[in-house]
């Protein structure tokens, strides 16, 4: 919150010393009649700080979410915070690490999750066990680390990040419906408005 505080400070100071001074008018005889004076009124420095911060929104709201989550359910799966649950299941730990170290690339869009979720026939043991053990992981990560890994990372759009914890739990999940993340109907109408 500080940094927030900061930030509007350090604007409404720059806002401040970019207005010009008001000039000297000297007498009445020589003030201009109001149809030949520029009558235009400044901003005041809180509606251009609203109005930049409104722009930005609009262009880096929701454009990395799901790269975030699945860059953020890798990490919680290489962390230390996921060993008790790695080791109560039929893969040991380091094995898990592993595996979830080479995948890592991978897994930055739906398609990369989705593939690190589901359980397919051809796939061995250890990786249906895996595939069981991290789509837990990511489980346990939506319901009880989310909100504090939103909230004390580089996100932009924290708000955003929010709202679609809920739609991405179900999804993990399900990972068989999980082929998209917003609603066509709503990006269409959004679509519109910008």
């Amino acid at each position: 919150m500080r940094f927030l505080k900061n930030k509007i400070a350090r604007a409404l100071q720059f806002v401040q010393s970019r207005q010009a001074p008001v000039p000297d008018c000297g007498t009445f005889d020589s003030l201009e009649t109001p149809t030949e004076m520029d009558i235009s009124v400044p901003n005041s420095p809180l509606e251009d700080v609203e109005k930049s911060l409104r722009r930005k929104r609009r262009v880096s709201s929701g454009n990395n979410i799901m790269k975030n989550y699945a860059r953020a359910f890798v990490n919680f799966g290489l962390s230390s915070l996921a060993l008790p649950h790695i080791s109560n299941g039929d893969i040991s730990p380091e094995k898990f690490q592993q595996i979830l170290k080479s995948k890592r690339k991978n897994a930055n869009c739906i398609k990369g999750l989705r593939g690190l979720l589901l359980q397919e026939r051809r796939d061995s043991r250890d990786m249906r066990a895996f595939k069981i053990i991290f789509q837990k992981l990511c489980e346990i990560f939506m319901k009880y680390y989310c909100v504090n890994w939103i909230f004390h990372s580089r996100v932009d759009d924290k708000m955003k990040h929010l709202s679609y914890r809920g739609k991405i739990l179900r999804r993990v999940k399900d990972p068989e419906h999980f082929t998209y993340l917003e609603d066509f109907v709503k990006r269409k109408s959004s679509a519109k408005t910008i």
